[in-house]
């Protein structure tokens, strides 16, 4: 008898560690790795030194209806809890000191996370497609306007 439940065990171990080993490598969802966008900075720049704000859907080359932006130093884990989906930021070498993440979504999905040499904006982390950049005084200081 105790041979029996040995043996039950031991295949419910089993399945249990199968279960977690195919989660892992095929139901588990990919995380969406952080990038740079050289092109997509340098039109952010150019939108931050002028006076009047520019739509940001018009800078982008990409379908998105929010972005959102996170600002240095955030863990992965908490960019990820806000936006949803799992997002990996690994910092890229820059000359700014303090960069930011612009995640973009479109239907409630991840599809590009930048890190952009600008500030995180004021006015919180999330933003419609409609939103509109502009700069001020200071080089990388970037304000977002509904």
């Amino acid at each position: 008898m105790r041979s029996n439940r040995t043996r039950w065990l031991f295949a419910m171990a089993a399945l249990a560690s199968a279960l977690t080993a195919a989660w892992y490598l095929f139901l588990r969802e990919t995380p969406l790795s952080s990038t740079t966008d050289n092109a997509l900075q340098a039109k952010l720049d150019a939108a931050a030194g002028t006076p009047k704000a520019v739509p940001l859907s018009g800078l982008t080359e990409f379908d998105w209806d929010r972005v959102q932006v996170f600002a240095y130093g955030t863990d992965s884990d908490d960019i990820s809890d806000a936006v949803g989906d799992p997002v990996e930021w690994s910092v890229s070498a820059t000359s700014y000191s303090g960069p930011s993440l612009w995640v973009f979504s479109e239907n409630g999905e991840a599809v590009r996370a930048v890190q952009l040499d600008a500030n995180a904006p004021k006015g919180g982390p999330n933003w419609p497609r409609g939103v509109k950049v502009s700069g001020g005084p200071d080089a990388n200081v970037v304000t977002l306007d509904r």
